[in-house]
């Protein structure tokens, strides 16, 4: 029983992926969304996004420089902030991938073949 709950941790923690870092910002009812985006599966390449009134406009791209997207988008952050925004950190939550049985859910004995 441990081993078959081992295996089922490992399995589903190795397909899991670490949510891209997201800051958003507002002011007096208005909306800004700055995201640290990696296009493959690891730090670079990346992408800074920001997006205002919908539109979403790339500020940064790194394709080697691992960090340089993450102090990007802290700067700016910090411009939003001098600029009267309020900015919160929103991303860096671990999310399963689509498929992947949720663990907060209980299995029946039956789904676990432990009948």
């Amino acid at each position: 029983m441990k081993i078959f709950i081992g295996i089922l941790f490992t399995i589903f923690f190795s397909q899991v992926a670490l949510a891209d870092t997201s800051y958003v910002c507002t002011q007096g009812g208005m909306e800004r969304k700055i995201e640290v985006v990696y296009l493959e599966t690891g730090k670079v390449p990346c992408e800074v996004r920001y997006t205002k009134h919908g539109d979403t406009q790339v500020l940064w791209s790194a394709q080697t420089e691992e960090g340089y997207c993450e102090a990007k988008a802290a700067e700016f952050v910090e411009k939003q902030r001098g600029w009267g925004w309020e900015c919160i950190e929103i991303g860096k939550n671990v999310v399963a991938p689509t498929g992947v049985v949720d663990p907060a859910i209980p299995l029946a004995p039956g789904e676990l073949g432990l009948e």
